[in-house]
């Protein structure tokens, strides 16, 4: 495989260990949606294909469930870590 590199989020400076490990999990979660998307038949018909469709679809749709739950759960590590910072910092967050 000759796919570019990926440049995950832990190269960004300021971010915590848990931001990190969400942001890095919503992006590998797109790159297997974007190959899902790929797996869809292409001039096949039949039951077969049918089948494949159905299950290529349901694995989109559960995909997107774990999106959503994953960018809640960043948006929360955000807040979290803004209290934690001004814990740190003396304030009464």
């Amino acid at each position: 495989m000759s796919d570019p590199p990926i440049c995950y989020p832990a190269q960004e400076p300021g971010l915590s260990v848990s931001r990190i490990n969400i942001l890095t999990a919503i992006d590998l979660l797109g790159d297997a949606q974007a190959q899902l998307r790929t797996a869809f038949p292409a001039g096949w018909t039949g039951p077969g294909a049918n089948a494949c469709t159905t299950a290529v679809l349901g694995l989109l749709h559960h995909a997107q469930g774990i999106d959503r739950a994953l960018r809640a759960a960043e948006r929360t590590v955000v807040r979290l870590d803004a209290e934690l910072a001004a814990y740190r910092a003396g304030g009464t967050g």
